[in-house]
């Protein structure tokens, strides 16, 4: 009988790549579903920061001579002392040791170096200046500017000039005071700009120096302060629209006997300052600039802040923060190189003093070296190393006058 041959059977060849092909295609939507939301998210927080440089950096919020009662509450007042708990507008230099001046429904004066409790109050030296005492529970006022008016012994010195600037006013467009020298000699005068969103009480804290070295002061206001008029854009320009303001009030101190002119500027003056230096053909007619806690530097201090911008104190990642300052630029017109006043230091041709707090919270101590580093032979700097931001004076007012005054002096017998 013939047998049929057998044949082995083979189970059937299993095809090697559809079905990792489909596991990769699910893969790869799952990626990109991952990237659009990632790139979403980038996009928002990008959105939103440059709100935030909108509202915060370059927005004009001008401050009021009025002091505002929202700081501190007063829980306890004895005849020398004052203890203070935080308010809803509470600053940073709570605890700041530093001295200020303090402000109440009925009265103001000054306030010394803290005792910090344990309850999180801060005990105070208290010196009334004016009005009558303050009262357990009230609310008050903290100010760096240490006065809430011209003091009364200086009344006989203060001025208030016209100064005509670009917009065909004023000084009661742009208000200034001018403080003549107490020797006489108004022949050196130092020009005061104060910082972002301030007042010209900002600057009496140099006035009080001033005096001292036989220096006239005139402390100005510009574009976007109270009782001035707005800048086009409605926004501030670091310097890039506010330097012709200060190149008014310095004809002003020329066609009134100064031969010799210092500027001087706070946080954001000090931008004013070195955009006046780059720009206006009456550079040569400084002879010194001091400049406290300068914002040379936009970008610096965008960044320095971005360290605990969003919610919860958590830092702006740094690709979100440069994309958010590109956004900035498209949406508010900022140009961050012109802000850049540290990029090229030739603007820097006469002795320069530079007063930075280690502690400023605002403006980093960088952009206080970097200056110094790039001007050695022209830049003195002088750091304080408990000082907040603007706070050189309040913080140690020993050696702020005296290395101010020396300064001043020097300028003014050149």
């Amino acid at each position: 009988m013939a047998t049929v041959p057998t044949q082995s059977l083979q189970p059937a060849a299993q095809p090697s790549h559809p079905a990792p092909a489909k596991r990769r295609h699910h893969v790869w939507r799952w990626v990109a579903g991952v990237l659009v939301v990632l790139l979403a998210l980038f996009g928002g927080l990008s959105w939103y920061v440059s709100g935030r440089i909108g509202s915060g950096a370059l927005a004009s919020n001008p401050a009021t001579y009025q002091p505002v009662y929202d700081d501190v509450q007063i829980t306890a007042v004895t005849p020398t002392t004052v203890t203070l708990a935080k308010g809803p507008d509470v600053a940073d230099n709570f605890e700041a040791p530093a001295i200020y001046g303090l402000a109440w429904a009925g009265g103001n004066g000054h306030i010394g170096l803290p005792t910090v409790n344990a309850d999180g109050t801060v005990t105070r030296p208290l010196a009334i200046e004016s009005g009558t005492a303050p009262t357990a529970g009230a609310m008050a006022a903290v100010d760096r500017a240490y006065w809430f008016g011209i003091p009364s012994t200086w009344a006989a010195d203060a001025t208030s000039p016209t100064v005509r600037t670009a917009y065909g006013v004023v000084i009661s467009g742009n208000p200034a005071w001018f403080f003549a020298s107490p020797t006489g000699d108004n022949s050196t005068v130092a020009i005061v700009v104060h910082g972002r969103n301030g007042t010209r009480l900002d600057g009496l804290r140099f006035v009080d120096v001033a005096r001292r070295a036989g220096v006239a002061s005139l402390v100005i206001s510009y574009r976007n302060d109270t009782g001035s008029p707005a800048d086009p854009s409605g926004r501030l320009q670091y310097g890039q629209t506010e330097w012709r303001d200060l190149d008014a009030a310095v004809t002003w101190a020329k066609d009134n006997g100064a031969t010799r002119v210092v500027l001087v500027g706070q946080s954001m003056g000090g931008a004013i300052v070195a955009a006046f230096l780059e720009n206006s053909s009456q550079k040569q007619d400084v002879k010194g600039v001091v400049l406290d806690a300068p914002m040379l530097s936009l970008d610096d201090v965008v960044t320095y802040g971005s360290r605990a911008a969003l919610p919860g104190g958590i830092a702006v990642p740094m690709p979100a923060l440069k994309a958010a300052e590109q956004i900035a630029t498209w949406r508010y017109g900022i140009d961050w190189a012109a802000t850049d006043y540290l990029d090229d230091t030739s603007w820097v041709r006469v002795p320069t003093l530079v007063l930075q707090g280690a502690k400023d919270p605002t403006v980093p101590l960088s952009v206080a070296t970097d200056l110094k580093s790039a001007q050695p032979d022209l830049v003195t700097l002088q750091v304080f190393p408990t000082a907040m931001h603007v706070e050189s004076w309040n913080a140690d007012r020993e050696t702020y006058t005296q290395v101010v005054r020396g300064f001043l002096e020097g300028v003014r017998s050149s």
